[in-house]
């Protein structure tokens, strides 16, 4: 069976390849693309950053605190001990399998469960 997944990473690998000795001073850092007021595409970050959340492109999302009371290993938090962090509210079914398995470590069978349990406790509410 052919996997459709490994033939779209094969051709972003092929669109993004720079042969030795090329210049390759037009590539830039990947970046995603959203469209502006007037409906034309412009280069957009991965992620998007307000008082209250972090949304990723791909929609997973974490509520940005301060605080952590008893943080763990296992548990989700983004960009951990930085003015940015968040705690994942929600996570996207590409990275649901990963986050499963990480929260595993820790005891917890799926990040539902993970989230009903912990999450609240982890952010002093």
């Amino acid at each position: 069976m052919r996997s459709h997944q490994a033939d779209r990473i094969l051709r972003k690998l092929e669109q993004e390849a720079v042969l030795l000795g090329e210049d390759n001073s037009q590539f830039s850092q990947a970046k995603y693309i959203g469209v502006d007021e007037n409906g034309k595409p412009v280069a957009r970050p991965r992620w998007r950053l307000d008082s209250k959340w972090i949304e990723f492109d791909c929609g997973c999302r974490g509520e940005r605190c301060k605080k952590l009371f008893g943080k763990k290993d296992f548990d989700p938090v983004i960009f951990d001990g930085l003015p940015e962090q968040a705690v994942y509210d929600f996570v996207c079914s590409k990275h649901e399998p990963y986050m499963n398995k990480r929260l595993r470590l820790g005891g917890y069978v799926t990040f539902k469960d993970w989230y009903e349990k912990r999450r609240s406790s982890l952010m002093g509410k």
